[in-house]
């Protein structure tokens, strides 16, 4: 069996993929200087968790869009890589108008 490494830079850009084409979420832009990273990949062996914060478009439902997303991001993740993802966790960090 060969055996490989997927760079962490590569994971959180299969996260953040998975999510762009959905109007109702934004990856959280965290503030200059602050030491925060908004998508965080950890991979043991051949399974992996994600971290992920995100804003919101104001007035939308919170529980269905962490549902949707967590459901996208596992899905993405474990087709592209193989890893079996064994958790999501999402935090809703803003929220930004509709149109914006």
């Amino acid at each position: 069996m060969t055996e490989y490494l997927i760079a962490t830079s590569v994971l959180e850009a299969i996260v953040r993929g998975s999510l762009e084409n959905d109007d109702r979420l934004r990856i959280h832009s965290p503030l200059p200087l602050v030491g925060t990273h908004p998508v965080e990949v950890m991979v043991d062996g051949q399974e992996c968790h994600v971290a992920v914060q995100l804003d919101a478009r104001l007035g939308e439902f919170l529980p269905a869009l962490a549902t949707a997303a967590r459901q996208r991001i596992a899905e993405a993740l474990g087709r592209m890589t193989g890893l079996a993802v064994n958790g999501v966790d999402v935090v809703f960090s803003g929220v930004f108008p509709a149109g914006a």
